[in-house]
């Protein structure tokens, strides 16, 4: 899997990482940044989507996450 684009929240607190996998196909997560973790860990489940193109990834992150 490699990371493609990534974006962040105003606070850069949240962010997307969209992603193409192995196949071919994309994907996305949304990931929080844990202060007392000092980490970042998913917070939806996005990553089950399998997407054919960047733009329609980059079309449905955008739909979903609401920030």
């Amino acid at each position: 899997m490699k990371i493609i684009k990534t974006f962040f929240s105003n606070d850069k607190t949240r962010k997307v990482e969209i992603y193409q996998r192995e196949d071919m196909t994309f994907g996305f997560d949304e990931l929080k940044f844990g202060v007392e973790e000092d980490a970042w860990f998913p917070c939806g489940r996005y990553s089950y989507a399998i997407i054919d193109t960047l733009e329609n990834t980059i079309q449905e992150a955008s739909t979903r996450v609401s920030w």
